[in-house]
């Protein structure tokens, strides 16, 4: 026997059903929607990442290649000029940057370049000296907020507390050679620096490879040109000396004097006291040169104990002048305890541009042909007449 059922119950039946239908098409369609919002979400950050990732692909790239454009740069205040100008464009913001190297002695940190923002007035940050430098002591950047307990660059304590700055280390060798200095007015300014200290420090070593080559070609380029016993000019100086005063006077219709030096005697100061004390007698002269001469004069060692001195803008009789009271001088020198070899003396030819010659080898020769004539007759003498 079936059971029956009120028509009632089966309505309420139904309509629970189809209210259970409906809670599930409304949690489907939230699902959906959600799921659709996730994606959106998802696809939005997938896009910012792509466009971020692209925005610094193009700023690695185009910040490479103006750090390489460095290499070329042989003056080393443009190449951190140029730095600079890399790091204003990478950070777009009113920045103050300075490039500050140490000295030679590492004494003190000298401002190399800096550009200032006009909202910026701060001296002498970053400018004492580089054993105070954290970033140079580190050989690591500094990042610094004012929202920050401490402040880790003992420079930077005297400063205005609404500063943000980074100091990045330039190292070449392994070695902290100076720094980049860049402030911000405002913390605001904090994430924008965080983001792009990586390109920062990019840019930091090529200023810091940069910088580190162009001073090791002047090295080479100075020794090349240098007497490594004396720290005179050697005779390739001299000879670029010479023609570039050549053409000097040339342009500008002015005479100028050359005069050759010789050591009287110097082979029997070596076979006498040994070559130290050769070594020490040719020091002695270059010291007194550069002591003794006038600024504007140019003295090279030409070879052995024979000195070149260029005379700008002074005729044969003034020159004449000049190099005997020189004479004098390195004689009473050599009377004193500094030698064991005692009363040296020198001899001397002098030649003046044009009338002696209108080129550096005619110069030279009308010198030599003096000094010879000085030697031979009878030593510690300058000739500067005319030969018979």
């Amino acid at each position: 026997m079936q059971s029956f059922v009120h028509p009632s119950e089966n309505y309420q039946i139904l309509k629970s059903l189809d209210s259970l239908v409906q809670n599930i098409t409304e949690n489907q369609k939230v699902f959906c929607q959600k799921v659709a919002e996730i994606k959106d979400n998802h696809y939005t950050l997938v896009k910012s990442y792509y466009q971020e990732s692209q925005r610094l692909i193009k700023m690695l790239k185009e910040t490479a290649f103006l750090c390489s454009l460095m290499f070329s740069i042989e003056d080393e205040k443009s190449i951190c000029v140029s730095a600079i100008n890399i790091l204003r464009k990478l950070l777009q913001e009113p920045v103050t940057i300075r490039i500050l190297c140490a000295s030679s002695s590492r004494t003190k940190l000298e401002t190399v370049a800096e550009e200032k923002s006009a909202a910026h007035d701060i001296k002498n940050v970053c400018s004492k000296s580089p054993l105070n430098c954290i970033a140079i002591k580190t050989c690591r950047p500094i990042i610094y907020s004012p929202l920050e307990s401490t402040v880790p660059c003992p420079e930077m304590l005297d400063s205005p507390d609404q500063y943000t700055y980074a100091c990045v280390p330039l190292v070449a060798e392994g070695v902290a050679f100076g720094c980049i200095n860049i402030l911000f007015e405002h913390d605001t300014k904090m994430d924008r620096l965080k983001e792009n200290i990586d390109l920062i420090n990019i840019l930091a070593g090529y200023a810091s490879l940069a910088i580190y080559n162009n001073r090791l070609i002047k090295t080479v380029k100075r020794e090349a040109l240098t007497d490594k016993l004396t720290g005179l000019p050697n005779r390739r100086f001299g000879m670029e000396a010479l023609q570039g005063e050549i053409n000097r006077s040339k342009r500008y219709g002015h005479v100028f004097s050359v005069a050759m030096l010789d050591i009287d005697n110097f082979k029997l100061v070596n076979d006498n006291y040994g070559h130290t004390e050769g070594d020490k007698v040719l020091t002695l002269m270059a010291d007194l040169a550069r002591k003794c001469l006038r600024n504007v004069d140019l003295v090279a060692r030409f070879g052995g104990e024979e000195f070149l001195i260029i005379l700008p803008e002074t005729d044969i009789k003034r020159a004449c002048a000049v190099v005997e009271r020189f004479c004098r001088v390195f004689n009473e020198a050599s009377l004193s305890d500094v030698l064991c070899a005692k009363n040296l003396t020198l001899s001397g030819g002098i030649a003046q541009f044009p009338h002696d010659g209108e080129d550096a080898l005619s110069l030279l020769k009308t010198a030599d042909e003096r000094l010879y004539l000085a030697k031979s007759s009878g030593r510690n003498r300058i000739v500067a007449d005319k030969l018979n």
